[in-house]
């Protein structure tokens, strides 16, 4: 009889482990069990570090209604011109790539523009805002990531990157008249920081509108 109780109990236990149970002894001796009950959860195996953001530079914030021209970029057939911020200073950093800054130039933690021409990569349009998204999400230079808005075409973002938060506003556009009008065949993408928002929202809007492909 003492072996069955025995057996019994180390049945209840295993079937108490598995699913959950609460098994305990009282101070007599006697082994009770309950129903299921909720497990605390065991603390991550590794450190989290938390998001440390730097201050903003002390340059004024971009303004609205900036005074714009027309540029191009490329060389045709593949080229593209669009309206960008006048005396503002061009900069080629790699092929097929054009930057714009407010004097005196690159400032570290300011507000610039961005355009790439990316027809090569023959990706759709949405595919595109996908990819640059996951690229994103999977840098390590940037942390926190935050989509704030997003169309099939375009989205804003903010993220910490190199201690300083940026704000995002990126468009990607098909070539006009072309063949394969749902290939992404430019990324437009204006960066600066929270407090240039409004700057951003007024400038983004009159660019990508009137680019021309």
């Amino acid at each position: 009889m003492r072996l069955v109780r025995i057996g019994l109990l180390l049945a209840l236990a295993a079937v108490g482990g598995a699913g959950g149970y609460l098994v305990s002894t009282d101070d007599a001796g006697t082994t009770s069990f309950s129903g299921p009950e909720p497990v605390a959860a065991v603390s991550p195996s590794y450190p989290v570090d938390p998001v440390v953001v730097l201050p903003d530079s002390d340059r004024p914030a971009l303004k609205p209604d900036l005074p714009l021209h027309r540029a191009t970029v490329g060389a045709a057939p593949f080229d593209l011109t669009l309206p960008v911020p006048r005396g503002w200073d061009r900069s080629v950093p790699s092929a097929g790539e054009w930057r714009w800054y407010p004097p005196p130039g690159n400032v570290v933690n300011t507000y610039f523009l961005r355009v790439r021409l990316i027809g090569n990569q023959y990706q759709p349009v949405d595919r595109a805002v996908d990819a640059r998204l996951d690229a994103l999400r999977s840098s390590e230079n940037v942390k926190g990531l935050e989509v704030l808005s997003r169309t099939d075409t375009s989205f804003v973002a903010e993220y910490v990157s190199d201690g300083y938060r940026r704000v995002t506003m990126e468009a990607y556009l098909a070539k006009e008249d072309s063949e394969d009008s749902e290939a992404a065949y430019a990324w437009i993408a204006l960066v600066g920081r929270r407090a240039d928002r409004d700057g951003m929202n007024d400038l983004f809007d009159r660019i990508v509108p009137a680019v021309r492909t």
